[in-house]
């Protein structure tokens, strides 16, 4: 059987450290909340699953490895591209992996399994498209990695698909695309998110908690 992992990508729900972007008409306690909610959603769907779950933490250098949820290790390197290209550099003992990040509440199980699918079926690099133009997850080999699809990317840009896109074709690289996904920073994503949990409340029961708590005003008019 092909070993496979997903590595998620994630942070200590620090208040004033995540989903700042959030804040304004959340506070940062509301929005260190609800990240701690998307981390562990996406933790209990995939902890225990039949793909092992590696959680790679952005840690500062004094801080610990957070206690929820369990285990883990640090990210490493200046940069995401640094840090995404070691993560998988250190998970060279699988066939396949799949880099998440905790942004992206409603991530399947079946997205997953489409995107090692791709790779069984001769791909050589999968991204699942964001619609902000990053990517929500990006699958290829460890053992076929090559550093530069990760160098010179403009990283937290509108053009970070596009350009990823783009190295992997001037390297060569065979490219499979995912279905669309909605990465969650933005106020406005909110009551869009909001709306589509209600009518699947066990997808992310405690992200759907979470905004349950959270007064009107924090989704600008709008609850879907």
């Amino acid at each position: 059987m092909t070993k496979r992992a997903i590595l998620l990508f994630s942070k200590p729900a620090t208040p004033g450290r995540v989903k700042t972007r959030l804040i304004g008409p959340l506070s940062a306690e509301e929005a260190a909340r609800l990240h701690e909610a998307f981390l562990l959603d996406l933790h209990d769907r995939f902890a225990g699953g039949p793909v092992e779950l590696r959680i790679f933490w952005g840690l500062g250098p004094d801080e610990a490895l957070p206690a929820r949820p369990g285990g883990g290790r640090r990210q490493e390197g200046a940069e995401l591209g640094e840090r995404l290209r070691r993560a998988i550099e250190a998970s060279a003992d699988c066939e396949q992996v799949a880099v998440v990040g905790s942004d992206h509440p409603e991530l399947s199980e079946a997205s997953v399994a489409r995107a090692f699918e791709a790779l069984d079926e001769g791909a050589d690099v999968v991204f699942g498209p964001a619609l902000d133009g990053g990517y929500y997850l990006v699958g290829l080999r460890p053992r076929a990695l090559r550093r530069e699809l990760f160098e010179g990317i403009p990283w937290s840009t509108e053009k970070v698909l596009a350009a990823s896109i783009a190295r992997a074709g001037s390297l060569g690289l065979d490219v499979a695309l995912l279905e669309p996904g909605c990465d969650v920073d933005r106020p406005e994503d909110l009551a869009p998110l909001a709306a589509r949990l209600r009518r699947e409340p066990d997808l992310a029961p405690r992200t759907l908690a979470a905004l349950a708590r959270l007064e009107p005003s924090a989704f600008g008019g709008r609850q879907g």
